[in-house]
């Protein structure tokens, strides 16, 4: 019996070797191909010489109508970087992502036109990725150019100077939610005049789309995805979508890849302006975006109604002394945090610690963190058996559950695994049901002041028993906005799951 497995074990190496040996055998026949692939402007074509071995010897490229000094950059690297690697699987070219995919998948036909094996060059097809955008530009629909007759220079939160052309036909964004801003200036037509937008790691362009085409038409026949998210920006699309100005929210990854740009985009006539949300001070900057923007669209008075009933929010719960008091019940935050993975979280001096802060909480991660020089981060996190033993009095958590424009799509049942750790289940925020989440993207939003009211009303009852969050984010919304607020689920409680 044993004799027979050995030999069985011999014959199959040896069938083994054979193939493995014909595979390394095998060649095809040397000369050049030419393939084809659809690039930015037009098919890009390559022919590639090959010897009988399969090594790639010379690639050329075709003339072609990519743009000028960024998909030619493209069309000059890439084939240095396969032929280098001898593999279809190199590093594109930031900027001209789209040429350079093209140059790639011209090559990869030729190589197939060849007879080879693809896979023997790390090449497989790129597939349709979910976060891009979901419709063909159709440039017939692009914002008709005006005809400018002023300028206006502005200066952005990072005291940069900035001079633009008014009047304005058409912007671009860093990501989707920056049109919250706009909405309530041009109405409908913040979505006439956007031609371009960066993509967040939530998919907000398909969000949006579905939220608003219905109400505003299939604009995004004319909104061209500039960047993917945390990525560098698409030089291609941007110059082909070509919008008078691209506002960027500087608090984002987007701001520093939009910098790098930004002397080609000021040669093309497109400028950058930058603003800041939550910003330093949470409760001004909306404010001050807004003045910004209401200068670049020509929509002053409609700015300052939108910030006058903002600040009248935040001045409502700075009546109430809250910094000054002394009883101040204790609060930890916490994002994405689950059973068996520890978020992070936020001190005063960021992200939603500035609402905790505004609300009258006395924030936990500030003994710790508040002083260190990572202290504005985002990537704090705190020694959990420090959180048991602070026994917060509060806990609110984002980036949990479904929340930002969860309307739109059936949502899993929410739930907090985070009680499951160790200890939690006799923490007295647990205990005492005083457990929240906010939906994650609302602190960097429009509506940044309906988590402040919240927290406040939540950690000081009696203080603002006669007062309603919800009633004043609706009433926002009625005011400013083209859809009501149930876009999205806002807030759920420990209580409501149960």
């Amino acid at each position: 019996m044993k004799k027979r497995v050995k030999t069985n074990i011999a014959l199959f190496l040896i069938i083994t070797v054979i193939i493995f040996l014909s595979g390394c055998g095998a060649s095809i026949e040397a000369g050049s191909y030419t393939g084809t692939a659809t690039g930015y402007h037009g098919d890009i074509q390559a022919t590639t010489e090959v010897d009988q071995d399969g090594k790639i010897i010379n690639i050329s490229i075709a003339e072609n109508t990519e743009t000028e000094g960024i998909g030619t950059i493209a069309i000059e690297k890439i084939p240095e970087y396969i032929i280098e690697a001898q593999s279809l699987d190199v590093d594109v070219v930031s900027g001209a992502t789209v040429t350079s995919n093209a140059i790639i998948d011209a090559v990869a036909d030729s190589l197939e036109k060849a007879g080879t094996d693809l896979s023997n060059y790390g090449y497989t097809a790129e597939e349709v990725k979910s976060e891009e955008a979901s419709a063909k530009i159709n440039k017939d629909t692009m914002p008709e150019k005006k005809q400018t007759t002023d300028t206006i220079t502005i200066t952005d939160v990072k005291n940069r100077e900035v001079t633009i052309n008014l009047p304005i036909s058409s912007y671009a964004i860093s990501t989707m939610d920056v049109i919250d801003y706009i909405i309530p200036l041009k109405g409908e037509d913040a979505f006439n005049m956007l031609v371009g937008s960066g993509q967040d790691g939530g998919g907000g362009i398909q969000k949006y789309e579905e939220l608003y085409a219905p109400i505003i038409g299939d604009y995004a026949e004319h909104l061209g995805q500039i960047s993917d998210h945390n990525s560098p920006f698409d030089l291609e699309m941007i110059l082909s979508m070509d919008p008078d100005v691209i506002i960027v929210n500087s608090a984002m990854a987007a701001h520093r890849y939009a910098l790098e740009v930004e002397d080609l985009l000021s040669e093309a006539g497109i400028e950058i302006v930058l603003i800041d949300v939550p910003g330093e001070k949470m409760d001004k900057s909306v404010q001050q975006t807004m003045k910004l923007l209401g200068q670049i669209f020509q929509e002053e008075e409609k700015a300052t109604e939108v910030s006058d009933f903002v600040d009248k929010q935040y001045e409502l719960i700075a009546s109430k002394n809250l910094a000054q008091r002394k009883d101040k019940p204790t609060v930890y935050y916490e994002k994405s945090g689950y059973s068996e993975i520890y978020g992070s979280t936020a001190t005063s001096d960021s992200g939603w610690g500035f609402p905790i802060a505004i609300a009258g909480g006395d924030n936990i991660a500030d003994e710790i963190l508040l002083d260190t020089a990572s202290s504005s981060g985002s990537s704090n996190t705190l020694d959990p058996e420090y959180v048991i033993k602070a026994d917060p009095d509060y806990i609110f958590l984002s980036g949990i559950n479904d929340g930002w424009l969860d309307s739109l799509r059936e949502t899993s049942p929410y739930g907090f695994d985070i009680i499951n750790r160790t200890g939690w289940i006799n923490l007295k925020a647990v205990n005492n049901g005083n457990l929240y989440e906010f939906a994650h993207a609302t602190n960097r939003s429009i509506y940044a002041f309906y988590p402040c009211l919240e927290m406040a009303k939540i950690l000081y009852p009696d203080e603002f028993s006669d007062i309603d969050p919800e009633e004043i984010l609706n009433e926002f919304f009625d005011k400013f906005m083209l859809l009501d607020s149930d876009i999205t689920t806002w807030l759920i409680n420990l209580e409501d799951i149960k």
